[in-house]
């Protein structure tokens, strides 16, 4: 069944403005397989974010400057932290102190994606679980709890992903629009359900972002809700920024549904999107069919769980954990 939306939560009025705080006066490296000035995905997104924490922020590519590098050497000579990709703690010295990022579980992910790739990385991440001097930080509390229960390292952080609301400042100009953006970039994020949906509920326009990440915010300006019809997430940066902007949201239960936030979508089991077609579009239907007589406000979430305030926040809280055991090491 597709459920109706919880509640709408009060919008406070606050100035949330108001609440940035100053970054930490810290240099900081990110260490992860690519660099975000060269390649664009989830990761590096929030590699990039780091840049809002944090004074300054280096990217490592653990291609080119892995075990060895001269890069490397220069890091751990300074002593600087290091924020790493998962199971990437592993390329560092055994003792050197490092953060874990927990951005998903390749455990779960593999039997989603059937990919080689993916078996490769639980495999890696379960290697990942037993390192010593590492502070483990995820950015959902499922994705903690599920490595607890698979490998006995709960995170001690989690961070959300934070969103930049002023680009997606939730000013929406949509009067009138029929178009409903999504991400269905693959199979397993439903790309193949969107040209059903399309035949069966011609009205609307079902398009996929397929735009630079500086013009999201607009695109998703002009749109009238959002849809994320994935098998598997970690927490989904664009479902944020989706939210943030204000759109409604259709979203299967991945990611940070699993969490059990009161995030004001609409939420759909992946077992009922991927099951039979007519119920995925009985509950695409009822949703966009409602959209004149509900109210949503996943921004109010948004804006109290992933601003910057919280963010930078979140990562004073890492970097007191990373000193604790870095005197120790």
């Amino acid at each position: 069944m597709c459920p109706a939306p919880v509640a709408n939560m009060a919008s406070s009025g606050h100035d949330w403005q108001a609440e940035l705080m100053d970054k930490i006066p810290d240099t900081i490296v990110h260490y992860g397989r690519y660099n975000p000035a060269h390649r664009t995905g989830g990761v590096e997104a929030f590699a990039t974010s780091l840049q809002l924490a944090f004074e300054q922020v280096q990217y490592l590519d653990s291609s080119q400057d892995g075990p060895g590098s001269p890069a490397m050497q220069r890091v751990i000579a300074h002593r600087l932290p290091v924020v790493c990709d998962n199971h990437l703690v592993m390329d560092w010295p055994d003792g050197y102190p490092v953060i874990g990022f927990q951005h998903g579980v390749a455990a779960e992910k593999k039997f989603v994606t059937r990919s080689w790739t993916d078996w490769s990385l639980a495999r890696k991440q379960a290697r990942a679980a037993r390192r010593k001097s590492t502070v483990w930080v995820a950015c959902a509390r499922w994705i903690s709890d599920e490595f607890a229960r698979r490998h006995g390292n709960p995170a001690q952080h989690v961070i959300y992903h934070t969103v930049d609301t002023d680009l997606f400042d939730g000013k929406l100009a949509n009067r009138g629009s029929k178009l409903v953006l999504h991400d269905g970039r693959s199979r397993h994020k439903g790309r193949d359900l969107y040209p059903i949906l399309q035949a069966a509920l011609p009205d609307w326009r079902f398009e996929p972002l397929s735009c630079p990440p500086q013009q999201v915010p607009e695109r998703m300006r002009r749109a009238r809700a959002f849809m994320h019809l994935s098998r598997y997430e970690g927490n989904s940066i664009v479902c944020n920024e989706a939210m943030a902007m204000g759109l409604p949201c259709l979203f299967t239960r991945v990611g940070l549904m699993r969490d059990g936030e009161p995030l004001d979508v609409r939420i759909v089991e992946v077992s009922h999107a991927y099951g039979r077609s007519s119920g995925l579009i009985e509950c695409a239907g009822s949703f966009l069919e409602d959209l004149n007589g509900s109210a949503y406000s996943p921004r109010d979430w948004i804006m109290r769980h992933t601003s910057q305030r919280s963010f930078v926040q979140g990562w004073k809280d890492v970097m007191a954990s990373w000193r604790s055991i870095s005197a120790d090491s």
